[in-house]
């Protein structure tokens, strides 16, 4: 009887220590989770620093070269392949990341920062209008927002008056003229006379802006030069009301 009760309180010892260990274990487990997943995200957002600081400096040999695009996986794989001892021509394990101290890790061409600022709102803003038309050509999204203005690229375009970037992302996308912004439905006319660019207003106009077009408080781009005294943006606004007056 004595063994009997010794033996049933080692099994309860021995199954009381399993539960703790296997308890310990998927603490350390979850824990190490965490910690990797905070690591990602910390070298995600050092590789979108590096990556909006190249757009900004024109550095866009750098900047092609990290992002996530077809062209960027083809040419990755072959360099994998050449560097791979009896398949490359070096003969020799090459790896090129670590040589020129570079992440092997491709960018997408969508990703956000901790702001909420992604590649396109950075291309427009810093005028890199070459790696704007990579971007818009590899599938960069036009209905993105400002982080702080929340308003389209079109938007962002008009306010900083980069006529190119105009020009193109209407190119890529026409119906984007007259959208409104969804924090007070502001049209990217309404920011091409807010800042006066005569060339942007036309070339708004051309491509079908219209500046009767009421935003969420009720005011027009027309409103907008007529109480500012923009007087040659007035007189555009009237041409084109009379030319696409229906009698």
């Amino acid at each position: 009887m004595r063994l009997f009760f010794l033996k049933s309180i080692l099994i309860g010892v021995l199954i009381t220590n399993f539960f703790s260990f296997s308890s310990i274990y998927d603490y350390k487990r979850e824990n190490s989770q965490k910690l990797n997943e905070i690591s990602d995200s910390k070298k995600q957002q050092n590789r979108l620093a590096a990556l909006f600081k190249a757009i900004r400096q024109q550095n866009n040999n750098f900047v092609k070269f990290s992002l996530l695009t077809k062209e960027n996986i083809e040419r990755r794989k072959k360099l994998i392949e050449q560097s791979t001892p009896g398949n490359g021509k070096y003969g020799v394990a090459i790896n090129f990341f670590d040589l020129f101290g570079m992440d092997n890790t491709l960018i997408d061409i969508n990703a956000k920062d901790e702001s909420g600022y992604t590649p396109i709102i950075v291309a427009i803003e810093s005028q890199n209008n070459d790696i704007l038309e990579y971007l818009i050509k590899n599938g960069a999204n036009l209905r993105e927002k400002h982080p702080l203005f929340k308003r389209s690229v079109l938007n962002v375009a008009c306010y900083y008056e980069n006529e190119k970037a105009v020009e193109m992302l209407l190119s890529a996308d026409p119906k984007l003229i007259n959208e409104q912004s969804g924090i007070d439905g502001w049209t990217a006319l309404q920011d091409a006379t807010l800042k006066a660019n005569i060339d942007i207003v036309k070339i708004l106009l051309k491509n079908g802006a219209n500046p009767q077009l009421k935003d969420y408080s009720g005011g027009t781009a027309m409103d907008m030069a007529t109480e500012f005294g923009k007087g040659q943006i007035v007189k555009l606004f009237r041409d084109n009301i009379k030319a696409n007056r229906k009698y």
